[in-house]
């Protein structure tokens, strides 16, 4: 049985092209795109010892292993500039994933479309993603075990832009478009930016440049739940 966020990712991307999944764990999204014709070609990759030895396995479990190349190594390394269109990278911070990224600007700039689905800090994503000029496609929010997950699509681009600080840390589109769960993913936000704000307060902070910041982007989702219907 897929989950849910492999479901979304694969969703994502560009239908027909070649895809590299880094980090690609027991192969399951890889198994999937060749097993439903999504991809004619996966390249999973894995950094080493124990990782790479569970992808192996999972990928040998299915009838169309032959479509799925296995390799070792770190972040984009282990592709050639252009080899794929689509690169798949989930299941890490925001922050390794801009570092990837900033790893062989010219090397990612060859591929046509990324997925994200970053676990933390996606914000440190969106932030690298802006100041490099890659515009953000696509922003979902997937219900799994409880808890909501971002994923994020971008394409390479050479405009960069401004993002708000709440648009940085929420996602531009998800804050503008009505989606499922966007009510409840916002609410959540809007609580952890009360939390830091009164923790900031009681430690005597008000003049701080950070309160106010927090301040801001209470206010501004404030003003974006009160306008939500329902």
């Amino acid at each position: 049985m897929f989950s849910r966020r492999l479901l979304a990712l694969a969703a994502m991307i560009i239908k027909g092209g070649v895809t590299a999944d880094i980090g690609a764990d027991h192969g399951g999204l890889a198994r999937f795109l060749v097993e439903q014709g999504s991809a004619p070609r996966v390249i999973a990759t894995e950094l080493g010892g124990g990782p790479y030895q569970r992808l192996r396995a999972g990928v040998a479990a299915s009838p169309c292993s032959g479509l799925i190349e296995i390799r070792r190594g770190d972040g984009l390394a282990p592709l050639v500039a252009g080899e794929a269109v689509n690169v798949v990278i989930a299941g890490l911070g925001g922050e390794a994933m801009a570092d990837m990224l900033a790893a062989d600007y010219r090397k990612a700039c060859s591929f046509k479309r990324f997925v994200f689905q970053p676990m933390s800090r996606a914000g440190a994503l969106r932030r690298e993603l802006s100041r490099r000029g890659w515009p953000i496609l696509e922003e979902r929010l997937i219900a799994e075990n409880g808890r909501l997950f971002v994923a994020l699509s971008a394409g390479p681009g050479n405009l960069p832009y401004r993002l708000t600080p709440l648009e940085t840390d929420v996602g531009p589109l998800l804050l503008r478009r009505e989606t499922a769960y966007r009510s409840r993913y916002l609410k959540s936000c809007l609580h952890r930016y009360r939390e830091a704000f009164c923790g900031l307060m009681q430690a005597g902070g008000d003049r701080d440049m950070a309160v106010n910041e927090y301040r801001d982007k209470i206010r501004e989702l404030e003003a974006i739940l009160d306008d939500s219907p329902g």
